[in-house]
């Protein structure tokens, strides 16, 4: 698959997560308690905080994004190992198709999870199956 393909489609594919996030946050905010359970020990909740929690992780989230949108435009900053004159261009191309994905997926894994703890906090359900992964908070 193309670079500029792969990355077009992770555009859409989290672009499109993100927004229904930021609008399923916006639409619960009234009903969302103003302390809500983050983090949780064999299921349980077992510590609070408040309702403006939830505004950190999509921000972690576009960060991680940010960041690693640096490394993806500038694939020779990466280490590797018998990087040669012959097989530079070839290791530039597969670095900078892993990142892209490390970019996109890894930001999208923190829409998830602030997902899950929103809809925990409304009490709808929480959880989330990614391939093989299971989720559930």
């Amino acid at each position: 698959m193309k670079t500029k393909s792969l990355k077009s489609t992770l555009i859409i594919i989290s672009t499109a997560i993100f927004l229904y996030h930021a609008f399923h946050l916006l639409y619960l905010w009234s009903d969302i308690p103003n302390q809500i359970a983050i983090h949780f020990s064999s299921g349980k909740p077992d510590n609070w905080g408040s309702k403006f929690i939830l505004f950190i992780m999509p921000a972690v989230s576009v960060l991680i994004w940010y960041l690693m949108g640096l490394l993806v435009k500038n694939p020779e900053k990466l280490n590797y190992i018998n990087l040669t004159e012959e097989n530079k261009e070839i290791q530039y191309s597969k670095a900078e198709k892993v990142t892209l994905l490390i970019q996109y997926l890894g930001s999208i894994a923190f829409i998830f999870a602030n997902e899950a703890l929103l809809r925990n906090s409304v009490e709808m359900g929480s959880r989330f199956y990614l391939f093989q992964l299971h989720l559930s908070f």
